[in-house]
């Protein structure tokens, strides 16, 4: 829906208001504040940059404003003197950059003479960016930049002129010259001099061309894989509503000067589109658009605004909460918004992405485990760009008939994104090839795993929240109906593929895949040695004899066999990097993530005994459970810190290798009805995924019974009931009181099992993963909350429930998913905990979490995961599952 002109003006400033305008079309006057009015920089946008890779820790230094699917942002102007945003930040396909800074800069000229203006005020809201102005005799100017569409933006110019003076404008700008910052200190060449965007991307050709409304950036064809992607057809386009009488392009072709004469009316309104679009069909439809915008700017304007209404009225409806929840819930919304990309490329769908300021993160790329929790958090506010997000991960579900993996039907991908791998771009149509000839170049589409059950859970949320919140019941049972069979699809491929011991639990693993496994072109070129065959699992490791190098291997008997030998000092196996992905908490101490004396070598500064001791988690593990001498000798090399141990004997280094043993990770080979590789299992069950399990059981259960298939619902409700008892019978240990995974030995246990309990890996947030699902018993709850207080476990100083427990061998506060506070862990155990009757307890862990989290509660951005020990932000910021996680605390759980 699109609203006219007629209905209403957009008043800029302190106050927003929207003003009736008494046509024909509306009679009726409105004058209410805006609710976005009331929450100004929850998220600090302000900054000025300098450089095309602006960057702080590896993520754009400054936050610009995304919002409404866009593929460009603006950050606030911090300077003033002319009337501009701050910096004009794109994304290009799978990477985001700055183009500019204080791009189109609007100076005044007034009775023939400059008209310098202050900067009084600049603040982001909900859905806009606001500057005001000050100049002499009564000049005042207001700024407000909305985006009307997913690829344009559009910003109202208003000038103050009570004296009627004649008023001249002059805008400029100027492309980035530089190409890479690290906190303001630009990059330099060998020679000392600073590198340029030319010499760090030489096919970049970027130029600016007149147009009859304003100017046109183009781009040249880059396709750096890991920074900078660009069709060479992309363009950004500056359209004005005042035609500019006098243009003046530089030599170079880098900046612009234009300028019109503004008149004498006493309020003088100007409005200016950002259009930024990756490819020829992408100007072919939004510069069309353009069209219907300039024709209704303000129309454009307030939908924009009602917009933003209506995601506050869905979504602030805790009544109970505090000004610092709903602060922050807003904050979360204002995240998740960002992180919304209109559809482009390969995924035909709007999607939501991890974070648009961190370059790995931006894009479209899509993950399954980040779409599920976006998800059931967007479905409270807006839940259409909720379903868009889970049918992008859906959009690539493995077929029958797939070209790449026919093998894996059902399949979720773990990565999805604009550029396609090869494989899969030779099995597009022509029409799509067309368009997109370059498509092969982006790297970050992965097919090596997949993620947690938690895509009924996600469907779910997004019904009930259709039919009762929203009242779209009949789109609600359709959006069942449309889910229904694929989620059918993805549970019956984790019985196929990854439940090795066919006992109904399926366990995390990897796919076949060439990262994985031997394929034909590894025996062509004899990379894996003349030993290899094909589907032999590769794995690569280091002994004694090699040292420093690498020795190639295939092959899962030689794998086991290596392990049960012990000969070796380091190992690489791909297959448990990718099921430590699929687990979606990639190095976990609970799948054989753990520091050891490798970490030790090459430091630039040389640690003590006691560093290289918390450093050498495995060798302090060895010194506790076997009495292994784990003092170090440490050197200083050429390269670094050098460290070995002191007591090199067979008799130390025995006991060594005996507790490497509890540590290691093995593998079972599933096979199709071919017996064919299909893709690997850890011999592991772990307890997170049968609960996710169960909850997908049950799940899939109540979308059967609305659907009307009575047969299938009682299909799934007794795998559930089957899960719920599996999980309190052979994963709760009595002992410690916790949760644990489950090592699959041979036959498995007398008491039906799959083996024994994973007790000496420590304890982590899989332990409360029961009582998130609802699965534990009350009993075994009881025992796992003691666990969770418990201050010299999970109840750390600041910001409890890391991702290992504080006695946990390889748990470090800085470590990714061994001690660090990641919020969708947090928010499972204090949801687990009011589940069993715990909330007092658990709302007492939130007000921690609110308290201690750095800048939560101020403009800092949401982070990826937060220091349990000091609070401190850590990973990437602006972190979508994070805003989605503290949405959830918001809506419902605090304030209870």
């Amino acid at each position: 829906m699109h609203f006219k002109t007629s209905l209403c003006a957009i008043a800029v400033g302190v106050a927003l208001t929207l003003s009736g305008c008494n046509s024909s079309d509306n009679e009726t006057n409105v004058n209410e504040p805006l609710k976005a009015a009331e929450f100004q920089n929850t998220i600090d946008r302000a900054g000025v940059p300098v450089a095309l890779r602006d960057l702080h820790g590896g993520h754009l230094r400054y936050i610009p404003m995304f919002d409404n699917g866009s593929w460009h942002g603006h950050t606030l102007d911090t300077i003033g003197g002319e009337i501009t945003l701050g910096g004009m930040a794109l994304l290009t396909e799978e990477y985001v950059s700055f183009m500019a800074a204080r791009f189109d800069r609007l100076a005044l000229t007034v009775d023939g003479e400059p008209m310098p203006l202050t900067l009084t005020k600049a603040y982001s809201q909900p859905g806009a960016l606001i500057q005001t102005y000050m100049g002499e005799n009564g000049i005042e100017a207001e700024l407000e930049m909305r985006f009307v569409t997913d690829r344009t933006s559009l910003v109202k110019t208003t000038i103050k002129n009570p004296n009627k003076q004649e008023i001249q404008g002059e805008w400029d700008g100027e492309l980035m010259q530089d190409y890479r910052a690290d906190d303001g200190e630009l990059y330099e060449n060998e020679d000392s001099t600073v590198r340029s965007v030319e010499e760090a991307y030489p096919t970049y050709s970027r130029e600016i061309v007149v147009t009859d409304r304003g100017v046109e950036v183009s781009f040249g064809a880059v396709r750096n894989s890991w920074s900078l992607l660009t069709s060479g057809d992309s363009k950004f386009e500056v359209t004005r509503s005042i035609q500019p009488e006098a243009s003046t392009i530089s030599d170079d072709k880098k900046s612009f000067v234009q300028s019109a004469s503004l008149g004498t009316d006493e309020a003088i309104t100007l409005y200016t589109a950002y259009t930024h679009v990756q490819n020829m069909q992408e100007q072919a439809s939004e510069f069309a658009n353009l069209d219907k915008v300039m024709a209704d700017p303000q129309g454009y304007m307030y939908e924009s605004a009602m917009r933003w209404e209506t995601y506050l009225k869905k979504g602030l409806t805790n009544n109970a909460a505090s000004k610092e929840h709903e602060f922050v819930a807003v904050k979360a919304m204002e995240t998740l918004h960002a992180n919304w990309r209109g559809a482009a490329g390969a995924i035909d769908h709007d999607t939501v992405t991890p974070s648009v300021t961190a370059p790995y993160f931006s894009g479209n790329m899509t993950w399954p485990w980040d779409t599920w929790k976006q998800a059931y958090a967007m479905a409270h506010f807006n839940p259409d760009v909720a379903m868009e997000n889970i049918r992008t991960v859906f959009q690539y579900q493995v077929q029958s008939d797939d070209p790449v993996r026919p093998w894996d039907e059902g399949y979720l991908l773990d990565v999805v994104t604009y550029n396609l791998p090869a494989e899969r771009w030779e099995g597009m149509p022509a029409a799509f090839k067309e368009v997109f000839p370059q498509a092969t170049d982006g790297l970050n589409w992965n097919e090596r795993n997949t993620k947690p059950s938690l895509a009924a859970w996600a469907v779910w949320e997004v019904y009930t929240a259709l039919k009762d919140e929203h009242h779209r019941h009949e789109e609600a049972k359709l959006w069942l109906e449309e889910m229904y069979p694929k989620l059918v699809a993805f549970h019956d491929w984790w019985l196929r593929a990854r439940d090795t011991n066919k006992n109904g639990i399926p366990e995390y693993g990897a796919a076949k895949d060439p990262i994985h496994t031997v394929f034909e072109d590894d025996l062509h070129d004899g990379s894996w040695g003349v030993d290899a065959s094909l589907d032999d699992m590769k794995f690569q490791y280091k002994d004694a004899a090699s040292g420093d190098d690498w020795i190639k291997e295939t092959g899962i008997e030689k794998y086991n066999d290596l392990l049960a030998s012990g000969d070796y000092t380091a190992m690489s196996i791909p297959a448990k990097v990718a099921a430590g992905w699929e687990s979606g908490r990639d190095n976990a101490g609970v799948f054989g993530f753990i520091d050891d004396i490798e970490d030790l070598q090459g430091l630039s500064e040389q640690p003590t005994q006691e560093d290289a001791e918390v450093i050498d988690q495995m060798g302090r593990y060895a010194h506790n459970a076997n009495g292994f001498d784990n003092a170090y000798n440490i050197v200083m090399g050429a390269e670094g810190s050098v460290v070995t141990y002191r007591d090199s004997s067979v008799e130390n280094m025995d006991k060594l290798a005996q507790a490497k043993k509890d540590w290691e990770v093995k593998f079972n080979e599933n096979t199709d009805d071919a017996n064919k590789l299909s893709g690997y299992s850890l011999m592991q069950e772990s307890v997170d995924q049968a609960s996710y399990w169960y909850s997908d059981n049950l799940y899939l259960s109540q979308i059967a019974e609305v659907l009307g298939k009575t047969e299938e619902a009682a299909g799934f409700a007794e795998k559930a009931a089957d899960t719920k008892e599996y999980i309190n019978r052979c994963m709760f240990d009595e002992t410690t009181g916790f949760y644990y995974d489950i090592e699959v030995v041979p036959g498995g246990l007398g008491n039906q099992c799959a083996g024994p309990m994973l007790v000496k890996r420590g304890m982590g947030p899989e332990g409360w993963s029961p009582l998130f699902n609802n699965a534990a018993t009350q009993e075994n709850a009881d025992k796992v909350v003691k666990n969770m207080l418990d201050t010299s476990k999970f109840n750390s100083p600041k910001i409890p429930l890391g991702t290992a427990s504080m006695d946990n061998p390889a748990y470090g506060p800085d470590i990714y998913w061994r001690g660090r506070v990641w919020l969708d862990q947090f928010y499972f155990g204090v949801r687990g905990m009011d589940n069993y009757g715990y909330g007092d307890e658990a709302r007492q862990m939130v007000d921690k979490l609110f308290n201690n989290a750095q800048g939560l509660t101020e403009t800092t951005p949401i982070q990826e995961n937060y220091n349990p020990e000091t609070g401190a932000v850590q990973g990437a910021n602006n972190f979508s599952w994070s805003a989605a996680h503290l949405y959830m605390l918001y809506n419902g759980f605090v304030g209870k």
